[in-house]
């Protein structure tokens, strides 16, 4: 052990335990009022939405929009009646450009309170004596809705500290600490300290990463962590921050974690953890498949997350049953419509919620008091089923992801579709490996083309590929070629006529790929990244930021009506 200063009061543990008991009965006593209000809005849900029509003025001739320079303007009409509390969300998602979505103070709190109802009634349903949960999220402070979601307007109390590690991320202590030892080394702290119950992160990939890094920095973690415990002896609030987090048992923990030589499992970390909740949609099941070597699906239970972009609260958790879950378009203040998928935007094809036929897709298009008036989202959901009325949805992809160079029109679909071939023809590649295709125009004259980008593990491996084996990339190349090929006509015609060169193989990163697509020298990527199977930005323009999206896509089932 390190000195003294590792270890918090001996009593400090068992007492923050049992304040911990009495805010897991507590949340979940609320979750199941909480679950009963929904329940009657749900009941009431027409009025309510017919009411929010007449709010925000939409007419049977509103048109529907993209975000373009009317909504920015609609967006900063808005804006000025919150005068000097007006504060704006960025996100670019697969668009070129950023863009700006109106946050102001009281939208912020409407947001983490669907967060907060979700949390309390999954509780609820799973009641136990610990309901700490451990949010990840960027420790960086930057224009994002997650950093807007995770920032601290005041200093939270002890109480709300107890619940929620995680928040002390934000104070001056933990932001000291994570710049001179690194943020892994920070993250590890707060996690066997408290010893949470759950895991959250809106982006799989980001829990999957900490844990990769764990295994390959586990020693520089370490050590890090020790000269982290060995300032508390001689720095008062660095003992004070061990004080707040400690739980019954976390001194053994910490001094386990110092003397291993190999990283070690959460169940010696984190012995209470017994889930953790994520989005599972979109392009994000090679992030799913390594959380599940770290998280075995026997002991750790994945609760699917609803859906949410940056612009708007799609869906909310309903909970049904003892294990199962809906989700509804119910967000605050939210007028929802919607459009078959295939459909063009026309407003005489657009359908009330109560109007989803069960197995079909549609896009969303929503109003708010924000600024969005009748806005495509460009969201597909797949209606799985009803529940009191109201559609179950399930976020299924981008409608306006895709690249052409020449005419060939390549869509997110054809491009995940030929990633999941690669990766059957070729094992050795790994099932956890993250492809995606990017466009690439090089500036030598060379025919463009896409890239096919092998992603390194955060650990840094890759599947079972030796070192410099370039005949799997080149093998995968060849075979993401010919599949483009089969599903997209116009691709082939381009590849014969010349106009567009082979799929190239690269390997890299995730720094690169996050410098590439995410922006040149990003810090605390997990606020807005996201991850997918084709980015329509060139490998070599520099990039405009990206956004975060929180989805939920849980295993299918039939379509069903519920109660």
């Amino acid at each position: 052990m390190t000195g003294n200063g590792m270890r918090a009061h001996p009593l400090a543990g068992r007492a923050n335990d049992a304040v911990r008991r009495g805010i897991a009965l507590a949340l979940a006593g609320a979750g199941h009022r909480w679950t009963r209000r929904q329940r009657e809005a749900m009941r009431g849900y027409a009025d309510a939405q017919a009411a929010l029509r007449r709010r925000y003025a939409i007419h049977a001739d509103t048109p529907i929009l993209p975000y373009g320079p009317e909504t920015a303007r609609s967006i900063a009409e808005a804006a000025r009646g919150y005068g000097p509390e007006a504060r704006h969300a960025t996100t670019s998602g697969s668009t070129a450009k950023p863009k700006r979505i109106l946050y102001p103070p009281t939208r912020v709190e409407l947001t983490r309170g669907v967060f907060l109802r979700a949390m309390a009634q999954h509780l609820a349903r799973r009641p136990g004596p610990r309901f700490t949960f451990y949010a990840f999220g960027s420790l960086h402070r930057d224009t994002s809705l997650s950093a807007m979601l995770m920032a601290e307007r005041r200093a939270p109390s002890y109480v709300e500290t107890l619940q929620a590690p995680y928040r002390l991320h934000d104070g001056a202590t933990l932001r000291r600490l994570a710049a001179e030892h690194g943020e892994t080394a920070v993250r590890l702290l707060v996690i066997v300290a408290s010893n949470p119950g759950l895991l959250y992160a809106t982006n799989p990939s980001t829990i999957s990463t900490f844990l990769d890094t764990l295994v390959g920095e586990w020693t520089a973690a370490r050590s890090a962590l020790a000269a982290i415990l060995a300032r508390a002896d001689r720095e008062r609030d660095v003992a004070r921050v061990l004080r707040r987090l400690a739980s019954r048992g976390s001194d053994a923990r910490l001094a386990a974690v110092l003397e291993a030589r190999d990283a070690l499992p959460m169940t010696v970390l984190a012995p209470a953890a017994h889930g953790y909740v994520t989005w599972t949609g979109g392009y994000v099941r090679p992030f799913l498949d390594r959380l599940a070597q770290h998280l075995p699906p026997s002991r750790y239970h994945l609760l699917p997350m609803y859906s949410m972009s940056t612009e708007t609260i799609e869906t909310v958790f309903v909970p049904v049953g003892e294990r199962e879950a809906a989700f509804v378009p119910m967000g605050p203040e939210v007028l929802y419509e919607f459009l078959p998928a295939d459909a063009a935007d026309a407003t005489e094809r657009l359908l009330g919620p109560d109007q989803l036929e069960c197995g079909m897709e549609y896009t969303m298009v929503v109003s708010d008091a924000f600024g969005l008036r009748r806005y495509q989202t460009d969201d597909v959901f797949r209606c799985v089923g009803h529940v009191l009325g109201l559609p179950d949805l399930r976020f299924v992809r981008r409608r306006s992801l895709g690249y052409s160079f020449t005419g060939e029109k390549l869509t997110g679909e054809q491009a995940a579709a030929a990633l999941d071939g690669v990766r059957a023809a070729e094992p050795t590649l790994g099932s956890d490996a993250f492809l995606t295709l990017i466009p690439s125009a090089p500036r030598d004259g060379a025919l463009p083309h896409y890239r096919l980008a092998w992603v390194a593990r955060g650990d840094g491996t890759k599947g079972d590929v030796g070192p410099g084996d370039t005949s799997v990339l080149e093998r995968a190349a060849a075979r993401c070629d010919a599949l483009l090929a089969a599903a997209n006509a116009e691709y082939e015609a381009k590849r014969t006529s010349g106009r567009l060169g082979s799929v190239r193989a690269v390997e890299i990163d995730l720094a690169e790929l996050l410098r590439r697509m995410g922006g040149a020298g990003r810090e605390g990527w997990e606020a807005q990244f996201k991850f997918l199977p084709l980015y329509p930005r060139l490998w070599e323009q520099e990039a405009e930021p990206a956004d975060e999206r929180s989805r939920t896509v849980p295993m299918e089932r039939s379509c069903n009506v519920r109660s």
